[in-house]
């Protein structure tokens, strides 16, 4: 008990100094680089951000750091180590792939390319089985923000349906910096100080090529970053979420898996190498065409006002009223239109009865009082028309222009 301890203490001390690596705030900037596309699709939509950046910014190293914590555990108790596993190749082209697309910052893809480069080239060398259980771990910590963060603060947005309908939704994007601990072999020469004996099963996954009975290992800060992408239009947020936290948690598990055997059979090194970019993005369109195959929730009724989301300390979210709420009347008006409710608070009335039905039928009045009077309810309704509709593209930077690109060139040539 006591080396378990010892070694968890050491774990959240390293975790603290990867604060002091440049890389942590490079993810850091990456990260208030993609909430600012987040933030000004919440103004176009809503007129004002649910959250500031620097709040959202907050929030993401701090369930990054839970997840980080519980990750470098995992990582120190397999015995998983960082030699020769490739980071510096690995960073760099998965900052290139987010600019194709955000989600593409995700260690799977730029891991996996890597990966078979090595196997098929032979370099850069190396430790495929080490990178990919990396991944398969840090996935495994992205289940777990997914499950307990991804679903918070979701954007609203509005699609264009192909009858013509207007539908309301929301757009899970979520960025996570991830300040870890990491295993590396050292000479014992080069150690000074006290060490911890570990007992005699550890490590699980022994390194190739060491002797674990002489070799010292030395845990190091380490940094990497996890992103989220998600659309939700047949399910609510957290529903759609907690869905594709269990996928991901399968998902990390089988990479784990095979990364281990790849140790001992290098077959699986390529199993491994492959499934990480291809199973991730399967998991992404099976995703997407779920949304596509059922009808979306959010869309106007005939009778009411739908309300797509609250906002934050409005009367609305302190009465209780819910996404997926039809609101029926107000202060015994009936609203069939946003201007409807408008005209009722023109007079600013200090006290609020609404009348609304619910997604399973049920109906319900609320009250509200504010001596002040009420001037807004604070609601985002799905209308029947609309001027801005979200463009379901997740595409990046370079491949906007590419496209944009050859579309000129196209309409040169006509």
């Amino acid at each position: 008990m006591n080396t378990i301890l010892q070694v968890t203490w050491i774990v959240i001390e390293t975790i603290a100094l990867s604060v002091f690596s440049p890389f942590f705030w490079v993810v850091i900037i990456l990260v208030i680089m993609q909430y600012r596309n987040k933030v000004a699709i919440e103004r176009e939509i809503m007129g004002i951000e649910q959250e500031p950046i620097k709040e959202l910014v907050l929030d993401s190293v701090f369930y990054g750091v839970i997840a980080a914590t519980i990750g470098s555990l995992i990582m120190v108790f397999l015995g998983i180590t960082i030699e020769n596993i490739g980071l510096q190749y690995v960073w760099p082209l998965a900052i290139l792939l987010m600019f194709i697309s955000p989600r593409y910052i995700c260690f799977s893809y730029s891991g996996g390319i890597v990966s078979l480069v090595s196997l098929i080239f032979g370099t850069p060398k190396i430790s495929v089985p080490a990178l990919m259980a990396i991944v398969g771990i840090l996935h495994l910590m992205e289940s777990l923000l997914i499950y307990i963060d991804g679903w918070r603060i979701p954007t609203p947005i509005f699609i264009k349906l192909k009858d013509g309908r207007i539908a309301g939704g929301f757009t899970m994007q979520k960025f996570w910096p991830i300040p870890f601990a990491a295993l590396t072999v050292v000479s014992a020469a080069n150690i000074s100080g006290e060490l911890i004996h570990m007992p005699e099963w550890w490590p699980v996954l022994r390194p190739e090529g060491i002797d674990p009975s002489t070799a010292v290992f030395l845990i190091i800060p380490a940094v990497a970053a996890l992103g989220y992408g998600d659309l939700a239009l047949t399910r609510l947020p957290e529903e759609k979420t907690r869905l594709s936290s269990k996928r991901l948690f399968f998902f990390s598990g089988m990479l784990i898996l095979f990364s281990v055997i790849g140790i001992y059979e290098r077959i699986f090194q390529y199993v491994a190498a492959i499934f990480a970019p291809v199973a991730h993005e399967f998991l992404i369109i099976i995703g997407q065409r779920e949304e596509k195959d059922k009808p979306p929730i959010f869309v106007a009724p005939d009778r009411g006002l739908m309300v797509l989301t609250t906002a934050k300390d409005s009367p609305a979210r302190r009465m209780g009223i819910k996404p997926g709420d039809v609101i029926l009347t107000v202060n015994g008006v009936y609203v069939n239109e946003p201007d409807d409710i408008i005209r009722v608070l023109e007079e600013r009335p200090k006290i609020l009865w609404i009348t609304v039905k619910d997604m399973e039928g049920n109906y319900t009045n609320y009250e509200y009082r504010d001596e002040e009077g009420v001037y807004s309810l604070g609601i985002l309704v799905v209308p029947k028309t609309v001027g801005i509709v979200y463009d379901i593209n997740e595409d990046g930077i370079i491949l906007r222009k590419l496209k944009t690109f050859f579309k000129n060139i196209f309409k040169k040539g006509e």
